[in-house]
């Protein structure tokens, strides 16, 4: 490929990037706060925070599931997330550390 090839290529792909950033905006701005798509996305985050952890808990085995379950409980306790974190890691450590 030339380096005006590799240029052209490159500036599509930031138009292309801009321009679904600028529609999603558009569309968000859009709609209304107490609609079932608003509703949707605020639960989103939620969502794909399980969706991608699941795998990981499951594939941990036992000191996996140890620190999952500590960092729910300690999540529930203090609504802190790092807390959660430290927490969870640690217990999954001192789980994988005696064996589990």
């Amino acid at each position: 490929m030339h380096d005006l090839q590799v240029f052209a290529v490159i500036c599509m792909l930031g138009i292309t990037c801009y321009a679904m950033r600028a529609g999603g905006y558009l569309l968000a701005a859009s709609m209304r706060e107490d609609g079932i798509a608003a509703r949707f996305l605020r639960l989103a985050p939620g969502n794909l925070f399980i969706a991608f952890i699941v795998g990981g808990c499951l594939s941990g085995g036992p000191a996996g599931l140890v620190g999952t379950v500590v960092a729910l409980v300690t999540m529930a306790i203090t609504t802190r997330e790092w807390a959660a974190l430290g927490a969870g890691f640690a217990a999954a450590l001192a789980a994988s550390a005696i064996g589990l």
